[in-house]
């Protein structure tokens, strides 16, 4: 998680960043957040976590990207979780994400919604990065390389 930190504050900066977590059904990905933060602030980062309760581009505007883009002057992160925040719509409101995965092989075949998803945003090619929690205690950073 140090290495995924130094990363996003190398390539996105921390001036009031915020960081997209979205992931395979079953992902702990308040785990994954927690971890985060955690490196953040090893590094001397500001870092806090929330959870997303839409996916409406306005409401997570209005709620929460404007917000936190505008209180404040200090530098910080905010590492945001939900479910689709890596939809075509929402992806720019985001200057880094991630995608977790538990089973890179899985697929979800009793949730058209999800499906449909997975198919037509494609998260886990959009995101800046892929991390397998197969071994939660133990996460790695999978590169996703097509060659």
């Amino acid at each position: 998680m140090a290495a995924i930190a130094a990363e996003i504050t190398q390539n996105a900066g921390t001036a009031r960043t915020v960081v997209a977590v979205d992931g395979q059904p079953g992902t702990d990905l308040e785990h994954v957040a927690e971890g985060l933060v955690a490196a953040f602030r090893q590094q001397g980062v500001k870092a806090m976590h929330a959870a997303a309760s839409s996916t409406d581009v306005d409401a997570l505007r209005a709620e929460i990207v404007d917000p936190f883009r505008t209180i404040g002057t200090d530098a910080g992160v905010l590492v945001l979780t939900g479910t689709r925040l890596l939809a075509g719509a929402v992806r720019p409101l985001w200057r880094w994400s991630m995608w977790v995965e538990r089973d890179p092989d899985l697929h979800v075949a009793d949730d058209d919604a999800y499906a449909a998803y997975l198919q037509h945003d494609d998260p886990k090619a959009h995101a800046s990065a892929v991390l397998d929690v197969s071994d939660p205690e133990h996460p790695r950073r999978n590169w996703n390389d097509a060659c």
